[in-house]
């Protein structure tokens, strides 16, 4: 007979229990025993809660709800809804270790055993934290527009494409004279003068195709007379699309031309200035969001990428290895995008922290250097370090090496020959870094354009290699960050120096 060989025995039904327990670190799985007690703790429950094992084992449910709930009985209460239906969900303030809390969906789960006798319960708690915490902002910003929109002394009105009104503020109403029920039906021809509706009719069709207006014009009062007014119409954007038109109506009449005109121009500034800044905390918020939800599936594509080439699955034929290589390269520089933009939401929103010490910038200059030596000598570019030792700065380590990073990227980028050098020296009361290259130069007439947001001047090379445009900006905010400046000469098609300076320290 012809020899056989036998399929390893796959584990069996506990054992994949408790693997499963043991490698999901995304959720904390905790087993409890009939009265409460911690019988079994995860790896993930140690992360979410911060405590050891050996500190839980044995410990009561109750350790890890807030104060106030545990005197108010909440665990009591939880433990015997599961008992009682089998299952209990809550969504409520768990507490860490540390005493910080965290905003949790917790499922708990009465375990029996084949007699149907309760052996214990199981718990599953995913933390909700930052989720809590966005919706809060969300609602925070939603809150805001809506005092200003309520208490604005202008007229607001919001209106469909087709110009079928959806909403007017309390001053909308008493310059019209109609209330809610009212205006409910209205539309924005009905409540223009019809003398005029053809002109303003244009003007919002502007509007609703993303070109702001406005004008002098009249409104019909419930009353039948005539309300002379300023509006302003302008398009409601939402994630890029238009769905609708705010008009913003000002009372113009002589006898309140003139207080009208000076009040409404203090509110339109503070009404601009809050939604600009709501605006860019939406942005800000959004931009995090969005980077930090990219950067997990990137990651696991760049490391199966890794594991491919590495030949974990066996040998790579070379056609298959070039295409690996572009996959980890574009990967690689969407991640450097990523980055950028998460640098960039961070110093947008104001979170800087600085921790000033004394640092020796020629070695951290070594030390960054380091990352961008195996792609300048794949070039044929010369690259080099120079320097007094020892020249020292007051300043923060890690922000100065994410600003020499941004700069030195910058100069990787765009020399494909030549030379690129870090020059570290002393100047009175400075430590200044140059970084200077023999790249493409910088155009006179973009100098000044080159430290903004998303700036990307156009070059066959730039596009080729690519970036976020936010380098330079990112460099520019930390150097002032750190008490210093930074500023370039350059010569286009003869390279570019950038000079880094911050204080020395004494």
């Amino acid at each position: 007979m012809p020899h056989r060989t036998r399929a390893p025995a796959l584990p069996g039904r506990d054992e994949l229990y408790r693997l499963l327990a043991e490698n999901v670190t995304d959720y904390a799985i905790i087993l409890l025993s009939p009265d409460g007690r911690v019988t079994t703790w995860t790896e993930g429950a140690g992360r979410m809660f911060g405590y050891e094992e050996s500190e839980v084992l044995g410990r009561p449910l109750a350790t890890l709800y807030p104060a106030d709930d545990a005197a108010s009985d909440a665990p009591v209460r939880d433990l015997h809804t599961a008992v009682r239906d089998g299952r209990c969900e809550t969504v409520a303030w768990r507490v860490r270790k540390d005493g910080s809390r965290l905003w949790a969906s917790v499922v708990l789960t009465a375990i029996h055993d084949a007699a149907g006798r309760l052996i214990g319960l199981g718990q599953i708690t995913r933390d909700l934290t930052e989720r809590k915490e966005v919706a809060q902002r969300y609602e925070e910003s939603r809150q805001r527009y809506r005092s200003l929109f309520e208490n604005n002394p202008d007229a607001v009105f919001s209106f469909d494409l087709d110009g079928t009104l959806r909403t007017a503020n309390p001053a909308a109403e008493s310059l019209t004279g109609y209330d809610a029920d009212d205006l409910r039906s209205a539309t924005f021809w009905s409540l223009v003068a019809p003398d005029d509706r053809e002109r303003m009719r244009r003007l919002f069709s502007r509007a609703a195709e993303g070109e702001p207006g406005g004008g002098e014009t009249a409104l019909v009062h419930r009353a039948g007379r005539r309300v002379d007014v300023r509006v302003t119409l302008v398009p409601i954007v939402v994630q890029g699309g238009i769905l609708g038109v705010y008009c913003i109506g000002e009372d113009i009449t002589d006898r309140l031309r003139a207080a009208a005109e000076r009040d409404s121009l203090l509110l339109r500034e503070r009404i601009a200035r809050a939604e600009a800044e709501a605006a860019n905390r939406a942005k800000t918020d959004f931009l995090a969001i969005v980077s930090h939800e990219l950067r997990t599936p990137l990651n696991a594509i760049l490391n199966y990428s890794e594991l491919l080439l590495d030949g974990e699955a066996g040998e790579v034929p070379e056609v298959q290895r070039r295409h690996l290589d572009r996959i980890r390269g574009n990967g690689g520089q969407l991640q450097r995008m990523i980055e950028d933009v998460l640098g960039y939401t961070r110093l947008d929103s104001g979170e800087s922290g600085i921790q000033l010490e004394r640092v020796d910038l020629c070695a951290v200059a070594q030390e960054v250097a380091r990352e961008f030596a195996g792609t300048l000598d794949r070039r044929g570019v010369e690259f080099e370090v120079v320097g007094e030792d020892g020249a020292a700065a007051e300043t923060d380590p890690r922000r100065f090496r994410e600003l020499l990073r941004a700069v030195l990227s910058n100069a990787a980028k765009f020399t494909e020959e030549g030379r690129v050098q870090v020059a570290v020296r002393r100047e009175p009361g400075w430590v200044a870094v140059a970084v200077s290259d023999t790249g493409i130069g910088i155009d006179q007439a973009h100098m000044g354009k080159i430290w903004d947001p998303f700036w990307q001047a156009e070059h066959p090379l730039i596009r080729r290699a690519g970036g976020s445009g936010l380098g330079l900006s990112i460099a520019r905010r930390l150097a002032g960050l750190l008490g210093g400046d930074i500023h370039v000469a350059s010569t286009p098609g003869g390279g570019s120096t950038f000079t880094v300076r911050l204080p020395l320290a004494h």
